[in-house]
């Protein structure tokens, strides 16, 4: 089961940091989304090591 999340977890770091990367080209355009995105990568991260632990 842990690794199952932890899988889950990397998979949905990934797009998001996918998503950042297109952000960060147009960053006027995609503000709020980089703010979120950003927040949401780091919970994603935090969560990522609490589990792993």
């Amino acid at each position: 089961m842990k690794k199952n999340e932890l899988e889950a977890l990397k998979k949905e770091i990934e797009e998001i940091r996918e998503l950042i990367n297109t952000y960060v080209e147009y960053p006027d355009i995609f503000k709020d989304e980089l703010s979120e995105s950003s927040e949401k990568i780091d919970r994603l991260i935090n969560e990522y090591i609490q589990l792993s632990k």
